[in-house]
């Protein structure tokens, strides 16, 4: 209420409010927008995300205990990391291989789907990731399954498989060999899910997958290996095969691959490797606990 003593004076107290305070109301409700759509938004974004990854985390959990029996006996029969796991790891393991399949579509071209494809698949990428924080390989939704080695665009040697911003693509017959012969550090799958890694981090911009975390240590463990792949493209001899002296990035896909199939040789031959890999990787597989950090999540 305006006070009687103004209003006997013939002051204009009703146009002077209007006048003060509206431009100043206005100006918080500008003010409130602009907060709201620089921090209210990136934080409902976010909530978002975290709702999904919970949904689907329930939704794999939900399915596990149905299916961890089949799992089990597929993943022990083809997969001699799997295999080597404790029970608690496996069932960490099997959860992972739900939560991807859940994420990625499966595509058959020239081939007959079998259930075995695309479990046997994810786990390859869950083996590569087991000791990350960042598994999903976000970017990718689809995975292409051929069944032979196949041709691509201009190129005339066969592929066995390859990474593009497409999907991954991978010729069935050649995967289950990599993993029927678990120790000639010859494995297309984990070959190419290390190509898959690499590209969410590296080549495919401002999406959901990249870890910074694995980003930061990429670096360090670029620097300390180079000198090795420098040596390789000089003609220099070591354990890996000569494909990887190709360029970096098939020399990563070529030592991820023989970490986990001749570990115990490339730990006495190639240490720094081998420990660098380690440390990227944040797990040692001739190690029975696997994990060099325990991760709170699944």
């Amino acid at each position: 209420m305006i006070p009687d003593s103004l209003l006997a004076v013939g002051q204009p107290p009703v146009q002077l409010s209007v006048h003060r305070t509206v431009p100043h109301h206005h100006s918080w409700i500008v003010l409130e927008i602009l907060v709201f759509m620089f921090a209210g938004i990136p934080i409902l974004v976010w909530l978002g995300k975290k709702y999904r990854r919970y949904r689907l985390h329930q939704a794999a959990l939900e399915g596990l205990d149905s299916h961890f029996a089949q799992y089990d006996q597929a993943l022990s029969e083809y997969n001699s990391y799997y295999r080597s796991l404790s029970p608690t790891l496996r069932r960490r393991f099997q959860l992972r291989v739900a939560e991807f399949m859940e994420t990625k579509k499966f595509e058959y071209v020239d081939t007959t789907p079998e259930a075995a494809m695309p479990l046997l698949i994810s786990a390859a990428a869950v083996q590569l990731t087991f000791g990350m924080d960042r598994f999903l390989l976000e970017f990718f939704d689809t995975i292409f399954v051929l069944r032979h080695d196949y041709t691509y665009g201009m190129y005339t040697v066969p592929f066995v498989g390859h990474v593009n911003r497409n999907g991954i693509y991978l010729s069935w017959d050649n995967f289950l060999r990599g993993f029927a012969n678990d120790d000639d550090g010859d494995n297309v799958g984990v070959h190419e899910m290390a190509h898959a890694l690499s590209y969410v981090n590296f080549n495919a911009q401002n999406n959901d997958g990249e870890d910074n975390a694995f980003k930061a240590r990429f670096r360090v463990f670029s620097k300390i290996v180079h000198p090795i792949y420098e040596d390789m493209q000089q003609g220099g001899d070591n354990m890996l095969d000569r494909y990887a002296a190709t360029n970096f990035d098939e020399f990563w896909a070529v030592s991820v691959e023989t970490f986990f199939e001749k570990g115990q040789r490339m730990k006495e031959e190639m240490p720094v490797l081998y420990n660098a890999l380690c440390e990227l990787l944040q797990q040692d597989p001739l190690q029975q606990d696997k994990l060099l950090r325990k991760l709170e999540a699944a």
